[in-house]
């Protein structure tokens, strides 16, 4: 037996202009009609708004303006689409605009809303493209391809990328620090279309410490994360400064802690953060495999860290010289490559406070998403997917703040008079105006411009 029920629902603007839907839901189909009304109800409520919009808009701010086309728009938001047809205006100065448009804010051949965007791509730091098409063509009821995911991914982490890398600290965090723990480390992705074959994503991580959870489990406390894609050495150090004096109270800050692979950017990577007291430590991560790939058949591994740790590499370097020899070629140029690699960093070799995080966080973040079986990545989605996967859990909660990025003006050079000798330059340092007084050089800056200055003036 099926039973159908009618409804009648108006639906009415301010001046009285609207539509009155009929609607049928049937008991043997009850939740494909209520799914498919409820679709058509949001998609003329929106219709019915957005030319209420259009008419507020044309009576105020555009009141002069002249109609010189309509064309038909589906705008995509998150959930439901809605098609209009939108009207583009000439106004007596002669400039032309589309109110609606610009009062959604969708730029020129926009179709998607940020927010819409925002689940698509977050659905994309899980899944591959063409699965995260399927996913949200079976959400949305309507078909997104796998190239329009392609997109939407560029789109939405060339955007977060352009932000980070722009980002100034305004004022400084309220994060107490007084022993700053920063892991740095790289991973290689393999590259399609390109002229190189791989490229490499730079991580780094900061944290105040360490809190148990279970036995071998422990949270790092305040952490605060960053990647970046085909960056100078200048840019990443900036980057690094910028988000960790937006953090962290430095100037509670008596003593830094730097961990890594004994990588030489990956030591110069917090350069600029201003922490005096610097403390260098090879991640024993790397040092035990260095070993046991290399005299793990010939030595005991364990007990040679052992020695390592409590007296230092001297004594265990007459052992391992010993246990060069006897090995194929290949093995006797490992077993010499890791002396070198242990005498090297000698002096980072420590028994000091336990680090070791950030193998861990490259592997959760960025390698079981992005260096998978089979996969490999345009240039641009090199550098747009770590942006997505550092801000994941916003994207799943639409939570992202997007800024306004406006482009850099470039400047005109005005031609010398035939009468000037010489010109004046002036220069300003920002680094003294933001009042970051654990920025390196600061003190120089101020020596430089005058002495009697407080450092942040």
């Amino acid at each position: 037996m099926t039973i159908t029920v009618k409804l009648s629902i108006r639906v009415e603007r301010e001046t009285g202009e609207g539509k009155t839907l009929e609607i049928r839901i049937r008991s043997d189909k009850f939740e494909e009609d209520l799914k498919a009304n409820h679709q058509m109800i949001a998609e003329e409520v929106g219709r019915q708004v957005l030319a209420e919009y259009e008419a507020k808009l044309k009576s105020r701010e555009y009141r002069g303006g002249v109609s010189i086309r309509t064309a038909a728009r589906r705008y995509h938001f998150q959930g439901f689409s809605v098609d209009y047809r939108r009207r583009t205006y000439k106004m007596p100065d002669g400039s032309v605009h589309t109110p609606l448009d610009e009062l959604l804010g969708f730029e020129k051949y926009q179709r998607r809303s940020w927010k819409e965007k925002e689940q698509i791509s977050a659905f994309a730091t899980s899944l591959s493209y063409r699965d995260t098409a399927r996913v949200n063509s079976y959400i949305r009821q309507e078909a997104v391809s796998a190239s329009t995911v392609c997109r939407v991914v560029r789109e939405v982490g060339k955007r977060i990328e352009a932000q980070a890398q722009q980002f100034q600290a305004a004022e400084a965090g309220k994060i107490k620090a007084p022993q700053l723990c920063c892991e740095a480390d790289g991973i290689w992705i393999s590259l399609q279309k390109a002229e190189k074959r791989k490229e490499e994503i730079r991580v780094a991580i900061a944290y105040t410490g360490k809190q148990f959870i279970s036995k071998d489990r422990r949270k790092l406390l305040n952490k605060v994360c960053l990647t970046g894609t085909g960056l100078s050495s200048q840019q990443w150090q900036e980057m690094i400064r910028e988000k960790l004096y937006a953090s962290y109270n430095l100037a509670t800050s008596k003593q830094l802690l730097i961990g890594g692979d004994g990588g030489e950017w990956v030591g110069r990577s917090f350069d600029l953060v201003g922490i005096h007291q610097v403390t260098r430590i090879l991640d024993p991560y790397h040092v035990k495999r260095a070993i046991c790939a290399s005299f793990g058949h010939v030595v005991d591994s364990k007990q040679v860290l052992e020695h390592l740790y409590k007296d230092g590499f001297e004594s265990i370097e007459k052992s391992l010289l010993d246990a060069v020899a006897g090995g194929s070629r290949a093995e006797v140029k490992a077993r010499l490559n890791c002396l070198q690699y242990l005498r090297k960093h000698t002096e980072e070799i420590v028994a000091g406070p336990s680090l070791g995080a950030i193998e861990s966080n490259v592997g959760k973040l960025i390698a079981q998403r992005m260096k998978t079986r089979g996969v490999s990545w345009s240039v641009a989605g090199a550098h747009a997917m770590p942006m997505l996967l550092l801000h994941k859990q916003e994207l799943f909660e639409n939570s992202f703040h997007f800024e306004t990025i406006k482009a850099k003006q470039k400047e005109t050079a005005k031609p010398r008079s035939k009468g000037e000798s010489g010109t004046i330059h002036s220069a300003s340092f920002p680094v003294l105006k933001a009042g970051k007084m654990s920025a390196p050089y600061a003190k120089l800056f101020k020596a430089i411009i005058n002495d009697d200055l407080p450092l942040s003036s």
